[in-house]
């Protein structure tokens, strides 16, 4: 019995449909296995793993400093020449596919800063001042300055031209080149063989069974994720060697939640391991991968420091924006200190959201474009929300309770 049944907690309905009945026999076929398995450590598996990229992990380097992505070159040249780096061909199609994105975000962000070096210091001349000693020396610095305003935008429209012109020919992609022809790893799909693989891909997806579940809504289905899961096995049953799949994935499709990312979904862990004769897995992102093999610890905190902020967009993202009246946060007809207090807080984490926001426009992490337009769902959001503590501010002061909350700590009240 489950832990769900003994506390009397409702168990998942999961439609059946063949044989649906019997998942978990097939999910897990060597029941005795399931004791006896020893997953190794992180460490004692990188001295002999096999180690397999993901396309984020590919794209992500678009947004290194130069020594970042030199301590990526160093660690993968370790890896190629070992043997050990693996690309699933899957994996390189979707970094050829989003390439030219990560490339466009690049030449928005130079927009914007050709934009700010051609603007003008002094719109217009102010007739009171012609004959002010530093008004008019003022002005000639702010000639000096827009002139040198066309020089950066002049240098910076070459830069854009180049990364237009020059396809693949950017140090990320250059590298690659270099570097990653002989390590992909295709799975072979023959036509015949497409029915079947599409089906199994939409049973896993139907009982929730990693990976891949929760991209039902994507272009493919979802059947991305299968592939590169299929070339790991495929590449761990030839191998016979432990895994370190390094990916910036993190939905529950693929891992165990708790606090964000917490271990492999155990089904993973055990198709991995009849796969390749009883070996472990390990899933890691770029900074831990850069971690274990000794990068520099500057270079690791610069990474995780992106991929810190990479999951805020994400997160941020995944609120919807409040555009209309309809979609506007309903209060009740009388709020209490517990609400007042939970619109107060809220109107602080979009303040710190938007200030995110700035800051990650600012470091080029994001586009201006697409920074306006997160700031400006914040914005809509906040002033329904103000709207509703105002609502609760005066309902509060018409009961004499607010006076009484304000000399009480929002952690208290919470």
């Amino acid at each position: 019995m489950s832990d769900a049944s003994k506390r009397g907690g409702p168990e998942p309905i999961v439609p059946l449909k063949d044989d649906d009945a019997f998942w978990l026999s097939d999910l897990y076929p060597d029941a005795k296995a399931l004791f006896g398995h020893e997953q190794v450590s992180l460490d004692f598996a990188s001295k002999e793993s096999i180690v397999v990229l993901d396309a984020n992990v590919l794209l992500l380097p678009f947004e290194f400093t130069s020594a970042s992505v030199k301590e990526v070159e160093r660690v993968y040249r370790e890896l190629c020449s070992s043997k050990r780096l693996v690309v699933p061909g899957q994996a390189a199609r979707e970094f050829y596919k989003n390439r030219s994105n990560k490339i466009t975000v690049i030449a928005d962000a130079i927009d914007a800063s050709i934009v700010k070096a051609k603007k003008q210091i002094f719109d217009k001349t102010i007739p009171l001042l012609e004959s002010d000693a530093d008004y008019l020396k003022a002005r000639a610095l702010g000639a000096e300055l827009v002139k040198l305003g066309q020089e950066i935008a002049l240098k910076l429209e070459i830069v854009n031209k180049r990364l237009k012109d020059e396809i693949g020919g950017d140090r990320v992609s250059l590298l690659y080149r270099t570097l990653l022809g002989d390590c992909v790893s295709d799975f072979e799909v023959k036509p015949d063989d497409r029915q079947a693989i599409s089906k199994e891909v939409a049973r896993r997806a139907r009982l929730k069974i990693a990976p891949g579940y929760k991209d039902q809504q994507k272009e493919d289905g979802g059947i991305g994720d299968y592939l590169v899961w299929k070339s790991i096995l495929h590449e761990g049953e030839k191998r016979k060697a432990h895994c370190i799949f390094v990916t910036e994935e993190e939905k529950p499709d693929w891992w165990v939640k708790r606090h964000g990312t917490f271990q492999p979904r155990p089904e993973l862990i055990d198709e991995y391991r009849r796969a390749s004769d009883g070996k472990s897995i390990h899933l890691v992102p770029l900074s831990g991968l850069l971690s274990v093999f000794k990068a520099n610890e500057e270079v690791v905190q610069q990474v995780q420091k992106l991929e810190q902020r990479k999951r805020v967009v994400v997160e941020i993202k995944k609120k919807k924006p409040l555009s209309s009246a309809s979609n506007r946060i309903s209060v009740e007809p009388n709020p209490g200190i517990g609400q007042y207090i939970r619109f107060r807080n809220e109107m602080k984490n979009i303040d710190n959201e938007i200030e995110l926001v700035r800051n990650m426009e600012r470091d080029g992490i994001i586009s201006q474009m697409n920074a306006v337009k997160m700031i400006n769902n914040l914005k809509i959001k906040k002033e329904s929300i103000t709207e509703n503590l105002n609502n609760s501010e005066i309902f509060l002061k018409k009961i004499g309770s607010l006076r009484e909350s304000q000399s009480t700590s929002d952690n208290d009240l919470l």
